[in-house]
Order: C-alpha cells, then sequence, then structure tokens
C-alpha cells in the first residue's frame, strides 16, 4: 500500500496540478484543512501545503495539523515560492518536514513525496511491532505473576489440614484471578461434595449442575460459564472471560493445574483422617491386647493359688477326719466325695474363665484390619 497524500491549496488550479502530478499515488486536494476534515475520511500518510509564502493562514494551518493527535506526526511537505533562509527557518520552526521551491521540479516533489510516505509506513510498522512487543511483555509479565500466584498455591495448600482451609485458598487464588466460582470437594465417605463459593452460599441449582455435570467430562463450557471436574474436586466458573482471548487460555490452564493440585491434596487429606482413625483404632487394639494379657496373667495366678489351696485343704480335711475316729473306708469315702466336688468346682471355674480361645479369632481380625496382617484362616 502506498499511502494517502492529501493537497490543500484555496487556489483550485494548484490543487489540480498537484493532485496530477502525484496522481500515481492515492491523491485528494481541498481548499482548506476545514473541508478535509469535514470529508470524514481523515486516514493521511502526507500533507502537501501549497502557498506562495508562509503567512498567518498557513502557520495555523500547520498548527492545527500538529495539534490533532491524528495528524501530529504525518509528514507535512511545504511548497513555496520565497527560498530565503529566514523563510526555511520559519517553515520548520513551525512543524513543516520538508520544503520545495516554487516553481517546483516535478520529479523532486514525487521523490520527496514518496520519501515521506515510506517514513510514515516505517513509523507505522516501528508502532506496530513496539505495540506487539508492549503486549507480547504485558502477556509475559501477566502470565508470570500469574504463575508466581500458583505457586504461592501450592505451597499453601501443602500446609492446608482441613477442606475449609483448602477452600479458602482456593477462593482466594481465583478471585486473584477474576474468577467467580464454586468449588466443591468430596470428604471420605460421603455421599455428596461439601461447597464453597465467593458468594458465601451457593444455590440448589448450583448443587445439582455440578453433581450432574461431574462424570461428564474433564472441561464442560456452556454460555460465559465453565465447568472443571477432578475425581476429588470440581470447580464452576461463572464468569468465564471468553472475550479475552489470550486471557481466557491462560486461565483456563491455570484452572486444570490448580484443581490438579488441589484434588491431589484432598486425596492426601482423605487418607491422612484413614490414618488418623487407624492410629486411634490400632491404639485401642493395642490396649485391649495389654489388658487381656494382665487379665490372663492375673487368672494363671489365681488358678496357681486354687491349686495350692486345694493342697492344703485336703491335709487339713484329713488331719480332721482323723478326730471323727472313722474307719479306713469311712474316711476314704470322705475325701472322694469332697475331692469330687472340688473337682467339679475347679471345672465349672476354669470352663468361666477359659475365654481365650472364644476371642482369639476376634482379635486376629482387629489385627488384620488395623495392622494388615495376613488374613487368619477362617476369616
Amino acid at each position: 500500500m502506498q499511502g494517502r497524500v492529501i493537497v490543500l491549496d484555496n487556489k483550485h488550479q494548484s490543487v489540480s496540478l498537484l493532485t496530477q502530478v502525484l496522481s500515481h499515488l492515492d491523491v485528494a486536494g481541498y481548499a482548506s484543512l476545514s473541508d478535509y476534515f469535514a470529508a470524514g475520511n481523515n486516514d493521511a500518510d502526507c500533507f502537501v501545503l501549497d502557498s506562495s509564502c508562509l503567512g498567518e493562514e498557513e502557520k495555523c494551518i500547520v498548527r492545527e495539523l500538529r495539534s490533532r493527535p491524528e495528524t501530529a506526526s504525518t509528514p507535512l511537505i511545504y511548497v513555496g515560492e520565497n527560498q530565503a533562509l529566514e523563510t526555511r527557518l520559519a517553515v520548520y520552526e513551525a512543524g513543516v518536514d520538508d520544503y520545495i521551491t516554487a516553481p517546483f521540479d516535478i520529479t523532486e516533489l514525487q521523490t520527496k513525496v514518496s520519501r515521506a510516505l515510506h517514513q510514515r509506513r516505517y513509523e507505522r510498522e516501528l508502532l506496530s511491532s513496539a505495540e506487539v512487543a508492549r503486549q507480547a511483555a504485558f502477556e509475559a509479565m501477566t502470565h508470570s505473576a500469574e504463575q508466581g500466584e500458583i505457586v504461592r498455591f501450592m505451597e499453601q495448600i501443602s500446609m492446608c489440614h482441613k477442606l475449609e482451609e483448602l477452600a479458602q485458598a482456593m477462593l482466594g487464588l481465583l478471585s486473584r484471578f477474576g474468577l467467580n466460582v464454586v468449588f466443591s470437594c468430596w470428604k471420605t465417605n460421603d455421599d455428596w461434595p461439601r461447597y464453597f463459593s465467593h458468594a458465601g452460599e451457593t444455590t440448589p441449582l448450583e448443587e445439582d449442575l455440578m453433581q450432574s455435570g461431574h462424570t461428564g467430562g474433564r472441561i464442560m463450557e456452556f454460555g460465559r460459564r465453565m465447568l472443571v471436574n477432578y475425581p476429588q474436586a470440581s470447580l464452576f466458573v461463572k464468569n468465564v472471560p471468553y472475550e479475552d482471548e489470550a486471557g481466557y487460555g491462560r486461565i483456563k490452564d491455570h484452572l486444570c493445574v490448580v484443581l490438579s493440585a488441589a484434588d491431589a491434596r484432598v486425596g492426601s487429606l482423605n487418607m491422612e483422617e484413614q490414618l488418623r482413625e487407624k492410629d486411634k483404632l490400632l491404639s485401642v487394639v493395642n490396649d485391649a491386647e495389654h489388658r487381656l494379657h494382665e487379665f490372663r496373667e492375673n487368672q494363671n495366678a489365681m488358678l496357681s493359688r486354687v491349686a495350692h489351696e486345694r493342697g492344703d485343704l485336703k491335709i487339713e480335711l484329713r488331719e480332721e477326719l482323723l478326730m471323727l475316729s472313722l474307719n479306713d473306708e469311712q474316711e476314704e469315702r470322705m475325701l472322694n466325695l469332697v475331692e469330687d466336688h472340688m473337682n467339679s468346682l475347679d471345672g465349672l471355674y476354669r470352663e468361666a474363665i477359659d475365654w481365650q480361645e472364644a476371642i482369639e479369632p476376634a482379635m486376629q481380625a482387629l489385627q488384620y484390619v488395623v495392622r494388615g496382617n495376613a488374613r487368619p484362616d477362617g476369616i
């Protein structure tokens, strides 16, 4: 594209001549600056101002062009008859970029206009490159800042010991990303997830949508809303920035990263809770084993004492029977009778306290559940 040239002169003949000289370009002529702006198509790449002298009117034209943002840097070539040095200095001081003395050489004018158009294209390319670079730098800084936030989030959730703490960390991070979300996560043995929202409370519709959509895929998008699912955690985003293409792509990637980390932490918290429950149960089992062992030792000591008491009783009974002047047969019958009753009582006592064989399978089952020992036979 060559560029658009605007010729300004209040003399129709001059405008006609200059536009014909520059007819190989996209050129248009106007009698005044007000006519040019009134035309509406103000996208100029070079102005050619034809005048016999740099009077106050011409200076006003130059000042107005330089005062407008859209024409402040547009090249301006002045065509005048006065070759005096002071005139040239006044031209450049007024804001004109180049000067041609009339009557002008056609080739010189065409060359200077072409050079001005080339310079204009170069400046626009530089501005465009600078804008692209600025935008790229801004995107890079934004992405870097967001990654820094994600790293801090990872560090923060590693120290969370409750789902509520994890949820607050998640809501805080996504709030800094400008997102309004509902975060849900599952606790061990929960039939339904727990919900946490920037709004404070979740609506039944939001909960129903998250429950029904949890098995619908990793990412579900509908309107300005998005549902991101992981096995133990989900996010419902209510204001996805679709209009910002670059930001939308970054956010989408970030959501998968942070939710994957949150899902892993939910799993860790559930495992930690299971281990705490297992430790409690293990402590109960160990205490029960210790108490049963003590009880067994006490019973063995009791049985030893009973045996000793039986021996003493037999001796004392035999001595007492001697005092009754019984014959040998009567004495033996009396001793056998007492012995039989004592054996019967001893058997009943042993049967009452012999609980170990009955409780052993239950203890083995508890050990298997708590410690993970080899499965006992018959269980």
